[in-house]
């Protein structure tokens, strides 16, 4: 199964191609302009390179979020435009799991963090063992003091990985509070 996949929810864009569990092509913008200029040229771009037309994937997946609200609509809205035209079957992934996804392999506590501004972070909790991950919170908007006190109940043992935007703000957050990470 084909997937481009589409992610607009953080200041950079990026857009990827999958076929079953292999990365075919990436590519990835951080230039300031808005995704409304990068998105779809970068996914015709990375489709072209590949030989490929939107009719040819099977599936178009996009980042639901939580994130940049007019990014978020950006991308539902490049993603859903392209599987109408080609009549395939679209899906929205939260971009904090997709985060954490690709620390399934570590046995770690993963702290996915987006900043949020105002000391908030958007913010999900998973836990990775054995490549499997478990999520122990649903994606939401946390103070980095609340989100301190919460990981101090979880075992020391347990590894905290930082990963997202937010990942510096949090974890110098976390660590004055007392928060190893």
């Amino acid at each position: 199964m084909k997937i481009l996949a589409l992610e607009s929810s953080a200041t950079a864009a990026s857009v990827a191609l999958c076929e079953d569990e292999t990365l075919l092509a990436q590519a990835f913008l951080h230039t300031g302009l808005t995704h409304s200029q990068t998105l779809l040229p970068m996914a015709r771009d990375l489709l072209k390179a590949c030989g490929l037309t939107p009719a040819q994937v099977d599936l178009i997946a996009v980042a639901a979020g939580p994130g940049s609200f007019t990014g978020l609509r950006i991308g539902v809205a490049t993603a859903k435009g392209l599987a109408w035209a080609a009549e395939k079957p679209c899906c929205g992934v939260s971009t904090l799991e997709a985060m954490a996804r690709n620390l399934a392999h570590m046995d770690a506590l993963i702290v996915c963090a987006m900043d949020a501004r105002r000391n908030q972070v958007y913010n999900a909790l998973f836990r990775a063992r054995g490549g499997a991950l478990e999520r122990l919170t649903p994606d939401r908007a946390i103070g980095i003091e609340e989100l301190a006190k919460e990981l101090a109940d979880i075992s020391a043992e347990t590894g905290k990985i930082v990963v997202g935007d937010g990942a510096q703000l949090c974890y110098t957050g976390l660590l004055e509070q007392g928060v190893s990470c």
